[in-house]
Formats: C-alpha cells, sequence, structure tokens
C-alpha cells in the first residue's frame, strides 16, 4: 500500500511529474527501459498530481467583537436617544404648564408646586433608566447573535474547504497512482508510462500531439489544458495562444471552456517563448 504524504499548500501545475533529474539536468526517459533507481516515487508524483487539481477555497474574516458592537450601536442607539429626548420634552412641557397655572392661582413658588416638580423629575429619571436598561439588553442580544452568526459562517467555509482539499487529494492520489502503476508497468520508460496513464482519458492532448484537430465535442477542464500546456515547447505554446495553424481549433475550445479568468492563469504557469 502506497503511502499518501500530508497536505501542503496547492499551487498550479508548473512541471511534468515524470520529469526526472539527474546530474543537475533534467532528464527524460526513453521509450523503452530504464533504471529503477531513475523512477519517480509515489510521493512525487501525488505532490505534482496536488499542484494540477489546484481547489478552490474560499476565505473568511470573522469581525472583532469590538467592530461588531460598534456597528449594531450605530443604527440602534439613535431610536433610545430620540425616547429618552422625548421623554424629557415631556418633563418639561409638565413642569410649564404646572408654573403657569400656579401663577395663574396665585400660587407662585408654593412647596405644593416644588413637591409636583420633584416627582416628575424622578418619574423621567426612572422611565430613562428604564431605557438605557433595554437598550444595554438589546445590544447585547443582536451583538450575541452576530457573533454566533459569524461562527457557524466560519465553520460553514472551513467546512466547504475541507471537502474540496479532501476531493482535491482524492483525485490527485487516484491520478498519481494510475502514472505510478503505469511508469513501472513500461519498465520505467517516461512516454509509455504517460501514455498508459492517459489511456484515452484525454482525447485533446492526444489529438494535439499527434497533431490531430480534437472533435469539436471535445470536454476540457483545467487539468486537461495544464498536462497539454506542460508538454509543449515555448515556442509551440506561443504559436498556441496566437491560433495559429493547428493549434486554432484547440485555443479556441480551451479558451472556451475554461473562461478568461482560467486561460490567463494558465498561460502565466505555461509561458511562451
Amino acid at each position: 500500500m502506497v503511502r499518501i504524504p500530508p497536505i501542503r499548500l496547492l499551487t498550479p501545475p508548473i512541471k511534468d511529474p515524470l520529469t526526472r533529474r539527474q546530474s543537475g539536468r533534467t532528464q527524460t526517459g526513453g521509450s523503452g527501459g530504464g533504471s529503477g533507481s531513475d523512477a519517480p516515487s509515489f510521493e512525487s508524483i501525488f505532490s505534482e498530481m496536488l499542484k494540477t487539481y489546484l481547489p478552490e477555497t474560499v476565505s473568511f474574516t470573522p469581525l472583532d467583537e469590538d467592530v461588531l458592537r460598534d456597528t449594531i450601536s450605530n443604527w440602534l442607539r439613535p431610536a433610545y436617544e430620540q425616547a429618552i429626548r422625548s421623554r424629557q420634552e415631556r418633563t418639561e412641557r409638565q413642569n410649564a404648564e404646572l408654573d403657569a397655572d400656579a401663577l395663574a392661582r396665585g400660587m407662585g413658588t408654593s412647596t405644593y408646586v416644588t413637591d409636583v416638580k420633584d416627582r416628575a423629575f424622578r418619574s423621567e429619571a426612572q422611565d430613562v433608566d428604564d431605557l438605557e436598561s433595554d437598550y444595554a439588553s438589546t445590544l447585547a442580544g443582536q451583538l450575541y447573535d452576530a457573533m454566533r452568526a459569524q461562527q457557524e459562517q466560519k465553520i460553514d467555509v472551513d467546512k466547504f474547504n475541507a471537502e474540496q482539499i479532501n476531493r482535491a487529494r482524492e483525485k490527485a492520489a487516484a491520478a498519481a497512482q494510475a502514472l505510478y502503476s503505469a511508469y513501472h508497468r513500461s519498465g520505467g520508460g517516461r512516454a509509455g508510462a504517460q501514455s498508459e496513464a492517459q489511456d484515452g482519458r484525454y482525447p485533446l492532448i492526444d489529438a494535439m500531439m499527434s497533431g490531430a484537430q480534437p472533435a469539436e465535442s471535445t470536454d476540457v477542464d483545467y487539468r486537461t489544458a495544464a498536462n497539454l500546456l506542460s508538454r509543449l515547447s515555448p515556442e509551440q505554446r506561443r504559436q498556441f495562444y496566437a491560433g495559429e495553424g493547428a493549434y486554432a481549433q484547440s485555443y479556441a475550445q480551451i479558451r472556451s471552456s475554461l473562461g478568461r479568468a482560467a486561460f490567463e492563469q494558465l498561460m502565466a504557469q505555461f509561458p511562451a517563448a
């Protein structure tokens, strides 16, 4: 059983996973046999397959508690401020009416008037305290709900990313096992291994490398396109990106299938001459 190495940061494909290095130079095996010491390890192939199956992940950064509190307070506090002002204005009107009535009766600033005003101020203070208490309670509840919602969203994002990465690892492991097995079945030959590993699953690559035109219905995904471009020379890539000659149909097919953003990413990872 071949051991799958721990996951690491995934990057777009940048080289052929069956390329071997020897004496400081990149060399490729022939179509025949090869030395067992030159054979790429499963770990190295798996690592390159992970790059090919780069998953799309989502980034989510929860807001700080202080930021959430300030945000909620900014839209919640004005309503309470208005309620407090309205309550204070009501006390002022009541006291003004009381003074006017006392003057009309010739009572002036009697003890009775003073007592009534004191009771009005105490009632106002109690109402304002109740409003402030209600505000603090509402703010705390809203803040709790907002933080809990963020935590749930963070869990959903982490779960989604984990599923994407696990799915990529499964596909990479299957592809690496196929390449690894094909390499050894072909006696260590790079060309033979690639031929067996493809086994007709990449019609676009097979057609391009043979100079034939692929069928119009060929479905092209990022991995297939990346494998194709990794096997072209810089000059061939230049012709391909320009849509020249035999590359015209394949260029239009890949560009249409992947979209502009993904295609430009491929161009950046596999530059032309």
